[in-house]
């Protein structure tokens, strides 16, 4: 598209948050004289989401500061208006849409004023909303869910007025989990945290991992209740029952945080095509089934690096679709390419972060698996301010591409899988994480990165050394022991053999060659080193615990 055309190109967005602003910026910048109208059915708009539980939790006094620029101005219309040259139209609905006439009828939903607005490109990023479960009451003054600015400064007033002592939050993905450090660190809260999984994070992690921050969260004394489906909450006289299927649970108020579901009702209305998750199906482009119309933000389906599709609503994404939607609308050929959905999570002291695939999700999908543990220090082991993580990675049985990884700790987690996912997205295999480069200083790193030593166990269990889950550890045959005395007699592992590693090359035979021998050590790197010299020596049935006795005893 040339200067000529695109000089008064009619643009219109629906969603004034971040994909739809962003790709009405970038269109504005690109194309100087077209003429761009935004419209969003809220009177708050562009305000990072994200951040709201950390308004809650008081580590932000003011909800403004979501709304302002990094500069200090409010993100408002007339902020658009004078900064980014975009007409802004708040408290405003996209009522019906006609692609074919490339009309839009709009309306003011203060004077009920209706507009019909023609366009030459349309921009759907309404977003999603949150779901709420059959069963749970909705406009209910004790129930409410966790999305807006409204619905944080509501749960904050209670808090500050010590309206609230107890609380249920139903769903521990992202919004859950934040929530439950929001009440509970600052205002002193009882949280019961309900789940309808086997563990929390259930997106995101697998069940040895989740239970490192159960185990964390527990320490907080969060009440964790597991493998719990809400069947409906009750008025009591005090407050609610929330009522599942295992339990019922007395609470004073609830938050519902299940999830979100996009918001697609008016590309249903316009007849487009939408994808089998429920998100508005595109292609590359960020086009969708009519092709005057993009779509961005969480009302779309994005591809996974598997072949997948699926919704993700994260921030990160959503900002790099905006920008593309831009200079597609712009005649520029940025695509938006398979993503890995690499994203993190605070736990009150722990960091949680993964990307790719879990070994849960992978069996889904009948893609075959392997996986390593490892238990490292963020930083050299000496630095006064090392901090432990806990990575598990899972990569391809059979081709040995690198699928996803899991990292959680007090330490340093989300470089770690931010290298990791640009990894699998260009289809790393393993012997591809020895070729990667990392600066190192002992107040940032090891000499070798934990994701190095991860890779190199990996290639190791290739070669026959063989690791297994820390939840696996298995009574049946031998439990050998190989820290040191002090170490052993410090957090004694019940039926352990112990001998010392320093010890062991001349004590192996020992051992019963024809039992199973699983080896654990603090961290899993002695007994890492010990396993390979069983494998060397012919033992046929030897393992060593990833994630080492640390990983177990959380």
């Amino acid at each position: 598209m040339n200067k000529s055309e695109n000089r008064e190109l009619k643009i219109v967005v629906v969603g004034a948050s971040a994909a739809g602003l962003r790709a009405a910026a970038r269109a504005k910048r690109l194309m100087p004289d077209s003429v761009i109208t935004v419209v969003d059915e809220r009177e708050i708009i562009s305000y990072a989401a994200c951040g709201l539980p950390y308004y809650l939790s008081g580590d932000i006094e003011s909800p403004r500061a979501l709304r302002e620029t990094s500069w200090g101005t409010l993100r408002n219309p007339q902020f658009f208006k004078d900064a980014k040259g975009l007409d802004v139209r708040i408290l405003t609905t996209a009522t019906h849409c006609d692609p074919e006439k490339k009309t839009i009828n709009i309306r003011n939903n203060i004077s009920g004023k209706e507009e019909k607005v023609t366009f030459d490109k349309l921009v759907l990023a309404t977003g999603a909303s949150p779901f709420v479960p059959p069963g749970i009451p909705e406009n209910h003054p004790r129930i409410s869910t966790f999305k807006t600015v409204e619905d944080a400064r509501n749960w904050r007033s209670k808090l500050e007025t010590g309206q609230l002592e107890k609380v249920a939050i139903i769903g521990s993905g992202f919004i859950g989990i934040e929530l439950a450090e929001a009440f509970t660190a600052m205002w002193g809260v009882e949280v019961d945290l309900i789940e309808m999984e086997d563990r929390v994070l259930p997106q995101m992690l697998d069940g040895e991992m989740s239970a490192l921050i159960e185990k964390h969260l527990e320490e907080q004394d969060v009440r964790i209740h597991k493998t719990c489906r809400v069947k409906e909450i009750r008025d009591t006289d005090d407050g609610l029952s929330v009522v599942t299927d295992r339990e019922t649970i007395e609470t004073e108020y609830a938050v519902v945080a299940v999830g979100v579901r996009p918001r697609i009702e008016l590309a249903r209305q316009m007849g487009l095509k939408i994808g089998k998750y429920g998100g508005i199906a595109v292609d590359e482009n960020l086009q969708t089934s009519h092709p005057d119309v993009y779509a961005a933000s969480d009302c779309m389906e994005v591809e996974l690096f598997y072949g997948e599709r699926a919704v993700l609503p994260l921030g990160s994404l959503a900002n790099k679709q905006g920008r593309i939607v831009g200079d597609q609308l712009a005649g520029r050929k940025t695509k938006f390419k398979k993503v890995a959905g690499s994203a993190c999570v605070k736990a009150f002291d722990y960091n949680c972060a993964s990307t790719g695939i879990s070994e849960t999700q992978a069996a889904r999908h009948n893609i075959p698996t392997r996986a390593v543990w490892g238990t490292f220090s963020d930083r050299a082991h000496y630095y006064p301010e090392d901090k432990n993580i806990f990575m598990k990675m899972v990569y391809h049985a059979k081709t040995l591409q690198i699928l996803g990884l899991q990292a959680v700790g007090e330490g340093e987690v989300v470089k770690r899988v931010d290298v990791m996912g640009n990894l699998i997205l260009n289809n790393g295999r393993l012997e591809d994480i020895l070729d990667l480069e990392f600066a190192y200083s002992p107040p940032y790193s090891p000499a070798l990165d934990p994701l190095y030593v991860l890779g190199a166990a990996a290639l190791n269990q290739e070669d026959g050394v063989l690791s297994r889950s820390p939840s696996l550890l298995s009574k049946e045959g031998i439990i050998l022991d190989v820290r040191t005395k002090n170490e052993s007699e410090t957090n004694p592992i019940e039926g352990a053999i112990h001998i010392p590693i320093e010890e062991l090359r001349g004590r192996m035979d020992e051992l019963d060659r024809n039992k199973p021998i699983q080896i654990v050590c603090p961290r899993g790197a002695r007994s890492a080193e010990a396993a390979r010299w069983f494998f060397e020596e012919g033992y046929k049935n030897v393992v060593y615990v990833g994630g080492g006795w640390l990983m177990l005893s959380k």
